[in-house]
């Protein structure tokens, strides 16, 4: 169980950083193309896109964070509480 929860955290992080890191290779290669004119009325566009981006990391960052709870709950010995034992 434990094993599952933690490959499921890593596999979280692994995504988000390929999408991090997908994003700055389409926008470092949008910036190093000289020459190249942008459309009118591309700008409203190209701002709803990294909005829906910048949602979608927020929602994916939250999901990640809930299964690390849920991995650090699961050690042995933990229920998610403080117990009476700890404070000792």
């Amino acid at each position: 169980m434990m094993g599952l929860l933690t490959a499921l955290v890593m596999a979280g992080a692994t995504i988000v950083g390929l999408v991090v890191l997908g994003v700055i290779f389409l926008l470092g290669i949008r910036l190093l193309r000289p020459g190249t004119a942008k459309p009118r009325g591309g700008d409203a566009e190209e701002a709803q896109l990294l909005q829906e981006i910048h949602r979608s990391l927020t929602h994916l960052e939250e999901r990640v964070e809930a299964l690390e709870t849920l991995v650090l709950d699961a050690r042995p010995g933990r229920h998610g509480t403080p117990s009476m034992e700890d404070d000792r």
